[in-house]
């Protein structure tokens, strides 16, 4: 899933270099995708006349593979095409693996989902660290970096299909119930979604233009790509604990507040710091980014009282926090157009951290958002 998206940031020189294209403009590889996401849940509908939750992941699955293969043999047009079909097949199959988990794998559902966050993690980290070696390997140049997840896309797609004509037919994805609309005039699901969104623009913002900004302070690209993953890696393992110790609280507002500011100081220290200390920010940052994200959604559950109003809130918050986060990218790569400096790129992230703190207190109280 992650790793079309994923792959790109430790590319972005090469694709600077090979197409002499602005930063701006790079910058929409990794925002088209993010759109995409904004719109999940609101393009589940249409996706559910396509059959079962099973028929849905195969055919999302066969689109993802065949738009790594466009962005592969393509020219600049379809790298941006390929872009926004992978984004909208990972938004269906964001929303589609946790309806199979709770179809097949009821009673175990959290560990399940845990694993597959995990792996899911995991392989995209593993695409930015073996990006670069591959695109440096041989005259294929960038285009060899795809090949490995092609292969692995083909074969999940086939395996997934050949399944699927084993099982009995089973219903079409349940259309989801109407959006509550009261959310858009509570202030409580606003804090929610800003926190989510704020959150969301300073980890895109960073992390796609982060290979390049170590590139810049001295790093090679390839060790870049490789600490950029070992970092990622280390976060997500451990933001994986997240969800379970965070469903335990009621009072989230210290919490936000302290991740927030840690990854306000993380920012802060990777702009004024230089040699081996930004290994040690960035992993800071990549554990604060790690337990942002799954408490975000943890919040649309404690803070909501029943199901269907859980799932408006979860809409609300993916849908404003996504559409944020699309805009970050191009607002930090204009600023270095601008300036030539990332350290003065990276204010923004920055500024946007100081917001996040205040927003975390207000999106952490045990209030229910009731409508």
């Amino acid at each position: 899933m992650r790793t079309g998206l994923a792959i790109m940031s430790p590319l972005i020189p090469i694709l600077k270099e090979d197409y002499q294209l602005s930063s701006f403009a790079l910058s929409f590889l990794t925002s088209l995708s993010i759109v995409c996401f904004a719109g999940s849940a609101f393009l589940m509908p249409l996706v559910g006349r396509i059959g079962s939750t099973n028929r849905v992941i195969g055919t999302a699955l066969l689109v993802l593979t065949g738009a790594m293969i466009i962005r592969a043999v393509g020219n600049v047009p379809l790298l941006y095409f390929s872009s926004l079909t992978i984004g909208i097949t990972i938004a269906i199959l964001n929303f589609s693996l946790p309806v199979w988990v709770k179809e097949n794998v009821p009673r175990h559902s959290g560990l399940v989902t845990g694993i597959y966050i995990t792996l899911m993690g995991g392989f995209a980290n593993i695409a930015i660290a073996v990006a670069v070696p591959l695109a440096t390997a041989t005259s294929l140049g960038w285009r060899l970096s795809m090949v490995p997840w092609i292969v692995i896309g083909v074969f999940s797609s086939a395996w997934w299909f050949l399944r699927n004509a084993k099982m009995p037919s089973q219903t079409h994805v349940p259309e989801p119930a109407k959006f509550h609309r009261e959310l858009l005039r509570k202030p409580g699901a606003w804090s929610i979604a800003l926190f989510f969104g704020l959150q969301a623009m300073m980890g895109y913002g960073a992390t796609t233009w982060m290979p390049t900004i170590l590139v810049s302070k001295g790093f090679s690209l390839t060790d870049a790509g490789l600490w950029l993953s070992i970092t990622g890696f280390a976060g997500s393992t451990f933001g994986i604990v997240a969800p379970y110790y965070g469903s335990k609280l009621k009072d989230f507002r210290i919490l936000l507040s302290t991740i927030a500011l840690i990854l306000t100081i993380s920012m802060t220290a990777f702009t004024l710091d230089s040699g081996w200390h930004l290994i040690v920010w960035l992993l800071i940052s990549n554990f604060g980014f790690a337990f942002a994200f799954p408490l975000c959604l943890v919040l649309t559950v404690t803070r909501s009282v029943e199901a269907g109003e859980t799932r408006s809130l979860s809409i609300m918050t993916q849908s404003v926090g996504y559409s944020m986060a699309a805009f970050s990218p191009g607002i930090v790569a204009l600023i270095f157009d601008i300036s030539n400096n990332w350290n003065t790129a990276l204010l923004f992230t920055i500024g946007i951290g100081v917001i996040l703190i205040g927003v975390g207190y207000k999106a952490g109280s045990p209030e229910k958002i009731v409508i």
